[in-house]
């Protein structure tokens, strides 16, 4: 189960990211920037799912990866 507004180190692990690799994508943009509930940042689970699906959609990154190139 995961809450619908989350705290830097639950939505962190919501995406598998380290909490800096988190903050990196919050401040490129690719991640959606928190809200402040309580006093504190938090990250609403809808905004960054929407996030996630806009960037699943940007085309196949594996084209341009050693790792999966045919």
């Amino acid at each position: 189960f995961w809450p619908a507004m989350m705290l830097r180190k639950t939505a962190a692990a919501y995406c598998e990211l380290s909490i800096p690799a988190f903050e990196r994508e919050v401040s490129d943009g690719t991640l959606p920037l928190p809200v402040i509930l309580g006093g504190k940042p938090h990250w609403h689970r809808e905004q960054i799912d929407a996030s996630l699906a806009d960037l699943s959609g940007a085309g196949d990154w594996r084209a341009s990866s050693n790792l999966y190139a045919a």
